[in-house]
């Protein structure tokens, strides 16, 4: 494959708002986020590509001028990835748009905030943003250079789980695409229909607000008399895109039908029809004969369509015209034109120009508009394009532009990843103007970038073994170690193979025949210290730990990696644990009950400037945390975890925490659990709010019957004596709820060998078989699928190389998501034995 397109959705994927890779020099911070970093260096430069003129190549400066803040709302941001856009190499090709030579261009960026605004603002020193350029004259605002200059209404922050290729792939199609229906064809996006979609802004009612001096002058006329509102759609009105498969295109579909259009889109079918669908084209019409189609659309619509969208260019425009309604008698038809509109006019048809300069020159308008783009992200509500990385940084956007020209994307957004390796001197110490290159401590995470490109994808997570023994209360031999060394192994291993989360161990004492234990949230912190991307869950233990100390610790180890830890709240089985030490052994329902108050401390003192709190087991008075944990986009706090199979934890996790965690059962546990806490969580107005997450142990063998053996032999050399003391640990614990349900309540001998009921996940025969069953679990609302393995030191790799990449292969091919059709398939393997007197 060529090293110019590598044909996934995203590639490098650094981590958002505050979970940046910003490069340290001896442990100190980016040297520009200090607000007053530039004025340290003594001559600061950057990279920058410039144009000398029409129908020539991009040079590339190593000199340029860092440009400057000019007023009090702009903000300076180091370019991570720029996107490309047509404009890109036909503004040079056809010499428009570009006042004077030599300039600068570039209109799609993401990159890090190195200096914020002086006006108190959502975007902080530190946040990954991306927007759209769309000041185009002033050469500061441009992409294609190392910093840029934008302004703090004009950025989106890129939630947790959108990387920063993707994102710089978005600005310029959604804000073309919301100009276009929000102002020019009135669309009235504070009307969404969709339940689980946010409600936006009403830009044409935003924009009569203003006075018509405070727009631009040749852009009034289409902000203020664009659309009358008598003439505004209505849900159910027809819209039809020509073009539909551009971003823009994408991006117009999107939003149309979170208002309930009906969307038709014009596009090469062959090639993109599935893709329009998945995103919810109506009606598909081929471009190839565009006489057949201009027929198509007005006998699909019956003469009554009177919105379009054109993104191609004039001669598409006027076939689109040839598909409105001709007569003059009712309202008005509207045609937006992105690149063109016909030449000749059609009476009863109103035409449109994109008013883009409104969106940086009214602050309300811009901010309104990416706020509401964050929480579309965040919701899931709109899908960010497909994009293909194009490889050499700024010297390679020339090679880029020329794929670009020739069409070589097929139908992906290209993105160039901005990597420099310049160093520079401040206060003494060495540090890089961006991203270091890659040493061995570090690996490359290429791999772990293409197999988690899909935003709707499972994550994977893995039990961390900071605890002796295994995960197996076993003597069969184990190729897996509980030091540190050991483990900074296995967490760089499983983030390059495709894990994005693992989990530690709280034990006070020795249990389930772990004779050694270290403590969780210090070895959480040292293995996030040596991995770049691994979000780390650290078990917490209430009782032992005091909310306001773990609040203390958890959110200085988030600013220290930049928002990558997260945590486990524990209530306790172990009643030996908790009496050695001096705590207090509640009975089930108040370990549980003191948990609830423990979780809600912790995200009152995350997010409150003072918090109170007067419960029965923690009083707090005024107390202001800080700093705080980062805030990002769809991560308000540290991502909560709780597990439990009580009724008692389904409560807690429905009233408290983000993510449920569950330990292996058959297919009506799973589905019985999950709707439970669903049902409660909408009681208490947390519909939506809580994610899932399960525990299983892996066996991947070449054949089932090998996979099979493993497990016998596990459990054949079961430790008898550790494994009966923690199964009447545990039993005790789950007997003492009013139900009988509590975790291992159900567990047989051999199911506790696994100390989760990790087998009872059936992860166990052929890679194949194991990412079948993996598509079930999906499809059943399991977000995040928790592994332990019998050999660490091979399996973590071996997971991510063979398991892994047919779980993505199954996904890229719709599997996952219907739930009957999963359970057609794979349920059997899941279903509650029936005993033989049944």
């Amino acid at each position: 494959m060529p090293s110019f397109l590598q044909h996934e959705k995203e590639d490098v994927k650094f981590q958002a708002n505050g979970n940046s890779t910003i490069t340290k020099a001896n442990d100190h911070a980016h040297p520009y986020l200090n607000g007053d970093g530039f004025q340290h260096l003594p001559k600061p430069q950057q990279d920058i590509l410039l144009l000398h003129g029409p129908r020539q190549k991009y040079c590339l400066e190593k000199t340029g001028e860092i440009p400057e803040l000019r007023s009090d709302r702009e903000i300076l941001i180091q370019v991570i990835a720029i996107g490309l856009n047509p404009v890109d190499w036909k503004g040079p090709d056809y010499n428009f748009g570009l006042p004077s030579f030599p300039w600068v261009n570039g209109r799609d960026f993401a990159g890090i905030v190195v200096k914020a605004s002086k006006e108190p603002c959502r975007i902080k020193a530190g946040d990954v943003v991306f927007g759209p350029s769309t000041d185009y004259r002033d050469v500061r605002k441009a992409a294609y250079q190392e910093y840029l200059v934008t302004t703090d209404f004009n950025v989106a922050r890129a939630p947790a789980d959108l990387s920063v290729n993707t994102a710089a792939a978005l600005g310029v199609a959604f804000v073309s695409a919301l100009l276009a229906l929000g102002i020019s064809l009135g669309f009235n996006f504070a009307n969404v229909q969709q339940t689980k979609a946010p409600r936006g802004p009403d830009l044409a009612n935003l924009l009569k607000g203003l006075k018509r001096e405070e727009i631009p002058e040749d852009i009034r006329g289409e902000c203020f008399d664009g659309i009358d509102d008598s003439e505004r759609p209505q849900v159910g009105d027809w819209f039809a895109i020509w073009g539909a498969s551009s971003n823009t295109g994408l991006a117009a579909l999107q939003l149309a039908k979170l208002i309930g259009l009906r969307v038709l889109c014009v596009a090469d079918v062959v090639r993109h029809g599935a893709r329009l669908i998945d995103l919810g084209a109506d009606v598909l019409v081929d471009r190839q004969d565009p006489a057949r189609a201009v027929e198509i659309i007005r006998s699909v619509t019956k003469g009554e369509l009177r919105f379009a969208l054109d993104t191609v260019g004039k001669e598409t425009a006027t076939h689109l015209q040839e598909s409105l309604p001709r007569s003059t008698r009712h309202k008005q038809a509207h045609l937006v034109g992105l690149t063109g509109l016909p030449k000749v006019k059609l009476p009863g048809v109103k035409y449109h120009s994109v008013p883009i300069k409104v969106f940086h020159s009214v602050p309300a308008l811009g901010q309104s508009a990416m706020e509401w783009l964050e929480e579309l992200l965040v919701a899931k509500a709109v899908q960010p394009p497909e994009v293909a990385i194009a490889d050499g940084g700024l010297e390679g956007i020339n090679e880029a532009l020329d794929k670009l020209r020739n069409g070589a994307g097929n139908g992906k957004r290209i993105v160039v990843p901005i990597k420099t390796e310049r160093k520079t001197e401040l206060n003494g110490h060495a540090a890089t103007n961006g991203f270091e290159k890659r040493t061995a401590k570090y690996e490359n995470l290429e791999y772990a970038d293409k197999m988690n490109a899909d935003p709707l994808r499972i994550k994977f997570a893995y039990w961390v073994p900071n605890v002796s023994g295994g995960l197996v209360i076993s003597k069969i031999d184990q190729k897996t170690d509980w030091s540190l060394e050991s483990n900074i192994k296995y967490a760089q291993t499983a983030e390059r193979y495709g894990f994005e989360y693992a989990l530690t161990q709280i034990r006070f004492m020795a249990g389930y025949g772990a004779e050694n234990q270290h403590e969780s949230v210090s070895f959480s912190q040292a293995i996030l210290h040596f991995t770049e991307r691994l979000v780390v869950m650290a078990a917490l233990l209430p009782g032992p730990w005091n909310p306001a100390v773990a609040a203390k610790q958890i959110a200085s180890i988030d600013n220290y990696t930049k928002g990558r830890i997260a945590v486990n709240v524990v209530s306790g089985w172990f009643k030996q644990e908790f009496t050695s030490i001096g705590q207090w052994w509640l009975d089930h329902g108040e370990r549980y009950r003191r948990s609830r108050e423990f979780i809600a401390c912790l995200k009152g003192i995350w997010t409150q400037d003072k918090f109170n709190f007067s419960g029965d087991f923690y009083q707090f008075h005024d107390y202001p945390l800080k700093p705080k944990p980062i805030s990002r986009p769809g991560r308000p706090w540290p991502e909560i975890f709780q597990g439990g199979n009580s009724i008692d934890a389904r409560e807690n996790a429905a009233t408290v925490s983000d993510y449920y965690f569950m330990n292996g059962n058959t297919l009506e546990g799973f589905l019985t659990q999950i709707a439970d806490v669903k049902q409660r969580a909408e009681k208490h107005g947390r519909a939506g709010q809580v994610r899932f997450a399960l525990n299983g142990f892996v066996i991947a063998r070449e054949t089932e019957e090998e996979a099979v053996r493993v497990l016998q032999e596990i459990q054949g050399k079961a430790n008898i004596e550790a494994v009966e003391a923690f199964g009447d640990a545990v039993k005790n614990a789950g007997a003492s709820t009013s139900n009988q349900t509590g975790m291992w309540a159900n567990s047989k001998f051999e199911d506790l060998v696994q100390y989760n009921d990790g087998f009872k996940t059936k992860l166990i025969g052929t890679p194949a078989q194991i990412a079948d069953r993996i598509m079930l679990l999906k499809s059943l609302g399991i977000d995040i699928l928790l592994v332990a393995f019998l050999h660490y030191d091979e399996e973590i790799q071996k997971f991510g190389e063979q398991i892994l990449p047919l779980v993505r292969k199954l996904e890229a091919e719709g599997r996952g998501k219907d739930e009957a059709f999963e359970i057609s398939l794979t349920g059997d393997v899941y279903r509650q034995k029936k005993s033989v007197k049944e």
